[in-house]
Order: structure tokens, then C-alpha cells, then sequence
């Protein structure tokens, strides 16, 4: 336990995150007293997000969760035909001005209509809170590969000076999480120091528990060298150097995407914007309209909304493709 030891300081206030996970333990743990032990029957319906619960990086129990989403599902329901009745029955003129609803202010209509209305809702929070951890297993891969390299490098450094696996991962694992994945490594040294765990069963047990195939695949075969007495200081040359050799092909095929976009954007939002000005001002000059719009009008669109929508079309795409970390 050297390793948790060394991180406790008593004498400091809890950090945002520390905060953040304990007050969604309180939260599971309220639900699932609440719902857990009524939810038996329902579990096989969500056997396919185990293993994505397991992957994503959230410390929750598979019945935990599942009773948290019936509990949103169910409270969000209940608000929201709440707040329908009490907007129907208080305030019947601001609903009349719905054109879904303008003939369903009556009695018993308002009271369907709030309903269906209200199971709308509640089918949306239940697949919104239903899918969080599909969100955050793509969130930790994403972060996973773009941190691994760095990580690499760094177990790299302290294998050519011979330090033996397990101090690899302690020393990992006491660095800044912004630039190693040390809260990762800090899982593997936490089964070893607080469950018992020998190194290649924390190991095993992490590889099982990742989303990324990168960094299943540098686990793996960091555990398979010590299990056959390999060179250690070799893997990590070796893993490091196909791990940059990969960010340089990704950069590559980002700079080649990036050129296309960028003969499209000119394309696109200065050659056909140009004209296109050119030849509306000429139509004004003569008078007369398009699609009985006037030109002038035409013109503000296109100047005021149509490029600049496009130009944000633009930066989305860019952010879209362009690599992390």
C-alpha cells in the first residue's frame, strides 16, 4: 500500500474530481437500495451493457447502474406529467398556442396527451442515461490511445535503466495523469497492493477491463515478456518505436485530409460566394426577384448567414478528423 499511502494528505480539501465521483456514489448507492432489489427480472434485458459498463471506466456495479436508469426513467416520467398538468390545468391559453395540442385542452384529452407526452420524456432519459457508457468507453479509448505513446516512452526510459516491472508501474502511476495514463497503471498497482494481486494477474485483470486494442495489445505483451523471463528494456524499444510510427501515419493522413478541405473551403467559400455576389448585384441593378424574394434580401442571407454557417461546418469538420493529444 506504499504507493496509496504516499497519496494521502489529509491536511488538503478534496479535489473537484474526488467530489464529483463520491457524490455519484451516494447517487448509486440511493438507487439501488431503492430499485435493486426489484430488478431481477429486468437484468437480462441489459446483459449487453455489462461488458461496456465494465469497459467504460465508471466505478458502478452492472445492478447499480441498470437501477439507476430505471430511476430516471421513472422520475423524469413523473415530473414531466407533473409540470403537463399543472401547465394545462393553470395555464390552458400559453398550451393552446401548441398546434399539437390545441385540441386536446379538454378534459380527458389534456390528461392522454400529458401522458404520452410524459413517456416521451422518460423513453428519452432512459436512453440518454442508457447510453452514458457507450459516451464514456469511447471518451476513455480516445484518451487511452492518444496517452499512450507518451506513456510508452516513459516506461521505455525507466526499462533501459533497468528498473524491475512492478517499480515501472509505481513510478507510472505517481505521475501526472495529464500526460501519462497514470490513473490506469494506478488501478494495476491499486489490485496489487489493496486485493492481493501478483503483477501479471493485475495485469490480466486490466487488459480484460480496457476498450482500446493499443493499449490491451502493450499490457499483454508487457505481461507475456515477464511471464517468459524476456527482455523487457527490448519491448518497450520495440512497442514505443510502432507506437510513433503510428502517430506519423496518422499526422501524414490528417496533413493529406486537410489539403482536400482546404481546396474545397476555397472552392466553396470564396470562389462561389464571390460569384454568386457578382451576379446577384447584377440582377439588382435590373431589378426583380428570385423565388418572389428580393435580391437584397438574397444578398444579406448569404453574406450574414449562409458562409458563416458554412465556415462553422468547416471547423467542426476539421476538429473532426484532426488528432488528439
Amino acid at each position: 500500500m506504499r504507493l496509496f499511502n504516499a497519496s494521502k494528505n489529509t491536511g488538503k480539501p478534496k479535489a473537484p474530481e474526488a467530489q464529483s465521483e463520491e457524490s455519484h456514489s451516494t447517487l448509486y448507492h440511493f438507487t439501488y437500495n431503492l430499485l435493486g432489489g426489484r430488478l431481477d427480472r429486468s437484468l437480462p434485458l441489459f446483459k449487453g451493457l455489462k461488458p461496456v459498463l465494465h469497459q467504460s471506466g465508471l466505478r458502478v456495479s452492472f445492478k447499480a447502474y441498470v437501477s439507476l436508469i430505471w430511476f430516471s426513467f421513472i422520475l423524469s416520467t413523473m415530473l414531466s406529467f407533473a409540470v403537463l398538468i399543472i401547465f394545462f390545468i393553470l395555464f390552458p391559453w400559453l398550451m393552446g398556442t401548441i398546434p399539437i395540442v390545441q385540441n386536446f385542452l379538454q378534459f380527458p384529452y389534456f390528461i392522454l396527451v400529458s401522458l404520452m407526452l410524459s413517456l416521451a420524456v422518460g423513453g428519452l432519459t432512459f436512453f440518454i442515461v442508457y447510453s452514458f457508457p457507450t459516451y464514456k468507453r469511447m471518451t476513455r479509448k480516445e484518451r487511452l490511445e492518444e496517452n499512450l505513446v507518451y506513456t510508452s516512452s516513459y516506461m521505455t526510459v525507466l526499462a533501459c535503466a533497468g528498473v524491475p516491472p512492478e517499480r515501472i508501474l509505481r513510478s507510472t502511476a505517481m505521475k501526472d495523469p495529464k500526460f501519462l495514463l497514470s490513473n490506469e497503471i494506478k488501478s494495476i498497482v491499486g489490485k496489487i497492493d489493496l486485493l492481493g494481486y501478483d503483477t501479471l494477474s493485475a495485469l490480466d485483470s486490466e487488459i480484460e477491463r480496457s476498450p482500446s486494442h493499443l493499449y490491451s495489445n502493450m499490457l499483454r505483451g508487457f505481461a507475456a515478456t515477464i511471464r517468459t523471463g524476456g527482455n523487457v528494456k527490448k519491448y518497450f524499444l520495440n512497442t514505443t518505436k510502432q507506437l510513433m510510427q503510428r502517430r506519423t501515419v496518422r499526422l501524414q493522413q490528417f496533413l493529406d485530409s486537410l489539403g482536400i478541405v482546404a481546396e474545397i473551403y476555397v472552392i466553396m467559400l470564396i470562389a462561389f460566394p464571390l460569384l454568386l455576389v457578382i451576379m446577384l448585384a447584377v440582377m439588382a441593378s435590373v431589378g426583380g426577384t428570385i423565388w418572389g424574394v428580393d435580391v437584397f434580401y438574397l444578398m444579406y442571407f448569404l453574406t450574414f448567414g449562409l458562409i458563416p454557417l458554412c465556415g462553422l461546418m468547416f471547423l467542426v469538420l476539421i476538429e473532426m478528423i484532426q488528432p488528439k493529444g
